[in-house]
This record gives C-alpha cells, structure tokens and sequence, in this order.
C-alpha cells in the first residue's frame, strides 16, 4: 500500500492516477467509496451535504475494499485515508497485524498559495475560495495530527515538493518506490 497526504490541490489525487496507470495498481479512494455507496442514506445526506461520512461509516465500507483487493497480499494506493487520528490508529493496527502491507507514506507537500491559485483555476463547483479555505483547515486540524501520529508509530513518511511539475513529483514519487523495493 502506498498512502498520499498532501492539501487540497497538491496533486496527490493526480500522482495516484499516474502511478496506478504506471504500476498497474488500484487506487482506493475514500471519495470514490463514499459515492459508490450513495445507496446508503446516512452516506447520501452527509455527501450531498459537503459533510464529512464518519469513522464507523467509513471504516467498514474500506474493510470490504481491503478484501475484495485482497490488501494483505497486494499493492494498492490510498488516497483520501486517514483524515484523521483515529483512521490512522486504525491503519496501523491493520499493518502491524499483517491485514495491510506498506509500502510508503508519501506526503506531497504544496503552499497554500499555490494550491489556491491551481484550484481557482480547476473550474470545480466546490471550489470557490471559502470552501477552499475550510478544507486547508480541516488539512491542518485533522489530517496533519494523523501523519504525525504515523510518524510516532515509527512510519517514515516521505515528503515530496509539490511545487515542481507533475512528471518531477512524478519521477519523485518513482525515486522513493525504487528506493524501498
């Protein structure tokens, strides 16, 4: 499993495209998961909502990706998990008990000046500037706590300008795979 971190417009959702296409691996994105089970109607009020779907909500519906890819024995990227310390917690009991194997944490790292100016210019219904900025501080408020704890945990978390363009962090990314394997 290889896991991306970065802030709303790093291009961490662009990389894990890419290295899916390169690798052959599936991407499990929470977003992706989350739409898939609008037929749900606890998950269809908080997606339509712009609303967060909670832990005990998420962390079942990832359990069954985790199986169908068969995540123990088989690459995969994660992009969107953890978004928080709990998921991180629970991410780390799912390695060291041998239901995940890590391959690396990967944190791509953009100023907040520079991912406004590139999600301004994406065109996206939600991403209008204060919509934007909620989401840089949910980043800081909740997701930074949850690499920091993975660093506690003894995870090395490779960070990776995102300021470069998107074949350097691609061939960055590609340095740091072939560095682990």
């Amino acid at each position: 499993m290889v896991i991306f971190f970065g802030i709303a417009g790093s291009g961490k959702g662009t990389q894990a495209a890419l290295l899916s296409k390169r690798m052959g691996w599936p991407t499990l994105s929470s977003g992706e998961v989350m739409r898939r089970n609008l037929d749900n109607p606890a998950i269809k009020a908080k997606v339509e909502s712009g609303q967060l779907v909670g832990d005990e909500e998420l962390k079942p519906l990832l359990e069954r990706e985790f199986r169908k890819l068969g995540a123990d024995k088989h690459e995969f990227i994660l992009d969107g998990t953890p978004r928080n310390v709990e998921q991180a917690r629970w991410l780390d009991q799912k390695i060291k008990g041998g239901e995940l194997r890590l391959t690396a944490i990967i944190h791509i790292n953009l100023s907040e000046q520079t991912a406004l100016e590139r999600l301004g210019s994406r065109g996206r219904h939600d991403d209008d500037s204060g919509a934007i900025k909620g989401r840089f501080k949910f980043y800081e408020k909740s997701v930074v706590p949850a690499m920091s704890y993975l660093k506690s945990q003894g995870y090395k978390i490779d960070e990776i300008s995102g300021e470069a363009t998107p074949a350097e962090v691609e061939a960055s990314i590609q340095r740091v795979l072939e560095a682990k394997s």
